[in-house]
């Protein structure tokens, strides 16, 4: 529950029409950050939900570090077009990004500064993106594949 929750708050925080202050969308995103770990640390004792813990964490760091939203750059962005209206220093709408200059990113590392030349929804990722999905894949695999030695409920 806890965690489809802080889904919840990133889709309002994402898609919603909350107005034209960055504000509530920065409280959303790192409420949801918070509620997510909450839920890693209720289900520690699966691997693939630690490793997604630690993407979560460093994506936390990033947005924290830039104010609440995840940093990105014009040169990330450079391959893609975002509405004429977003300068450097907004919110780029239906992302939880923010386009700053590479000199303003804090943690740049933690970034959103790796590129899906893909059109999909995702165009822009980070390195706790790519460790997120990891856990995903081990927590699904932990899943789907039967255990040995286990014993049936």
């Amino acid at each position: 529950m806890v965690a489809l929750l802080a889904i919840t708050l990133q889709l309002i925080a994402i898609f919603a029409p909350l107005g034209s202050d960055d504000l509530p969308h920065r409280i959303l995103f790192i409420t949801s950050y918070v509620l997510l770990l909450v839920f890693v640390s209720i289900n520690v004792r699966h691997p693939g939900i630690v490793i997604l813990g630690l993407g979560l964490t460093l994506n936390l760091l990033a947005i924290v570090m830039n104010g609440g939203l995840m940093a990105t750059t014009p040169e990330t962005y450079a391959k893609f077009s975002w509405p004429e209206d977003v300068r450097v220093g907004e919110r780029i709408p239906y992302t939880k990004d923010i386009l700053l200059e590479r000199e303003d990113v804090h943690l740049y590392v933690l970034s959103d500064r790796y590129r899906w030349d893909v059109q999909t929804l995702i165009r822009v990722f980070s390195v706790g993106d790519v460790i997120i999905v990891a856990g995903l894949i081990v927590t699904v695999g932990e899943l789907a594949l039967p255990r040995y030695g286990r014993k049936p409920a």
